[in-house]
C-alpha cells in the first residue's frame, strides 16, 4: 500500500506524476476534514484521466469538455448520503461495463465511510480486483470507518489543513478581504478551505459573529445583561438554529481569546483584539477556560439529548447562566 501525507496543494501536482508516468493506482483513499478539498481534486483528478492534451486538465479538448459539461459516458459518482446498497450493486454492474470513448473509466464514491458494512462487503471484491480500465477513488473524512481489508487495497491521500498564511493569501485575493478581517477567518477555519469559503460567501456570517461579540463585550456584573449574548446566539424562542454550530464556535472562540491573551499565545479574533484584551482585564484565565468547557459540554449534551427535545432557547439560557456564575461568581445574584 502506497501512503502520500500531501499538505493542500501537493495533492494535486501527486496525482499528476502518476499520469505523467502512467503510474495510476486502481484504487486511491482520499482522506481528510470536511471542506478541506478532497472531492473537488478527486474530480480534477478525473478530468486529468480524461484529458487528451499533454498539459492536463487542458479544459479545451473532447474528454474536459465532457467531463465539465457533466456528460462524460467513463465518469460515475455516488454522491448519495448515506450510501445505500442498491447503489452499490449497481455500481458493481457498471465497474465491468468497457469505457465508451477513454481508455478509463473512473468512479468516485463522495462519502465512502458512509457504506455500512453491507454496503462495503458488497463492494469490497471489486475493489480488490477491478478491471484493468477501472479507476475507483474513494473520499473520506473518516478513514478508520472503512474495513481494514479496502484500506489495505487503496493507496491513500491524506490531505492535511493548509497553512494560515496560504488560507489568508487566498481570502485575500478571492473575496479582496484584507487585514484583521482576512487574518480571522484564516484562523478560525483552521486550514480548512471549504470552511474559509462558507465564511466569505455568507453575507450575514460575519455580521452574526459581530453580533455575539458585541453583546458579549457589554456583559456586565448585572445577570440580565445574559439575554442580549442570548440574542445574538439565535435564542429566540424557535427551533435550533441551522446555524447553531457557528454561534458556539465564536462563543468559545472569544473566551479562548481571552485565556490565550493571558498565557501570551495568539489568538483567533485579532479584529477584536481591543475588546479581548479590555474583558481580559476583568477575569481570570482560569474562569475563560471554565466557561469554554461549559459551553463545549452544553454542545455535547445539546447533540447527545436531541430527543428529549428541549428548547435550544433553555439550553443557551442554562449555559449562559453558569457562564456568567464562572465569570463573577455565585455569590453575586443582580
Amino acid at each position: 500500500m502506497a501512503e502520500f501525507f500531501i499538505p493542500g496543494q501537493r495533492a494535486r501536482e501527486a496525482l499528476r506524476r502518476d499520469i505523467q508516468m502512467n503510474t495510476v493506482r486502481q484504487g486511491y483513499i482520499f482522506e481528510g476534514n470536511d471542506g478541506i478539498g478532497k472531492k473537488t481534486v478527486a474530480r480534477e483528478f478525473a478530468q486529468m484521466i480524461f484529458c487528451s492534451d499533454k498539459d492536463k486538465p487542458c479544459g479545451k479538448c473532447h474528454g474536459c469538455s465532457m467531463f465539465k459539461a457533466g456528460s462524460h459516458p467513463d465518469f460515475f459518482t455516488l454522491e448519495q448520503s448515506p450510501v445505500k446498497i442498491e447503489a452499490v450493486r449497481d455500481m458493481n454492474a457498471e465497474l465491468f461495463v468497457k469505457p465508451l470513448i477513454s481508455e478509463r473509466k473512473v468512479f468516485l464514491i463522495e462519502h465512502a465511510d458512509e457504506m455500512n458494512q453491507e454496503s462495503q462487503n458488497a463492494f469490497l471484491k471489486s475493489f480488490e480486483e477491478p478491471p484493468y480500465y477501472a479507476v475507483i477513488i474513494l473520499v473520506t473524512s473518516s478513514a478508520n470507518k472503512l474495513l481494514p481489508t479496502i484500506l489495505s487495497r487503496g493507496t491513500r491521500v491524506s490531505f492535511t489543513p493548509f497553512s494560515q498564511k496560504e488560507i489568508e493569501k487566498f481570502v485575500c485575493d478571492k473575496y479582496s478581504l484584507t487585514g484583521a478581517r482576512a487574518n480571522f477567518v484564516a484562523r478560525y477555519s483552521a486550514g480548512i478551505v471549504g470552511r474559509a469559503i462558507e465564511i466569505c460567501e455568507d453575507e450575514e456570517i460575519l455580521e452574526k459573529r459581530d453580533s455575539i461579540i458585541n453583546a458579549l463585550a457589554k456583559l456586565s456584573h448585572e445577570k440580565i445583561s445574559i439575554l442580549s449574548v442570548a440574542e445574538a446566539m439565535g435564542a429566540t424562542g424557535r427551533d435550533t438554529p441551522t446555524d447553531a454550530d457557528f454561534y458556539f464556535d465564536v462563543f468559545t472562540s472569544f473566551f479562548r481569546d481571552i485565556a490565550a491573551m493571558k498565557a501570551g499565545g495568539n489568538i483567533i479574533n485579532t479584529d477584536y483584539k481591543d475588546v479581548i484584551e479590555s474583558f481580559a482585564a476583568n477575569i481570570r484565565g482560569s474562569s475563560a477556560r471554565g466557561v469554554v468547557d461549559i459551553a463545549s459540554n452544553t454542545k455535547s449534551s445539546m447533540s447527545a439529548n436531541i430527543k428529549a427535545k428541549m428548547k435550544y432557547d433553555l439550553w443557551i439560557i442554562n449555559m449562559l447562566i453558569k457562564c456568567w456564575e464562572e465569570i463573577y461568581g455565585t455569590g453575586n445574584r443582580s
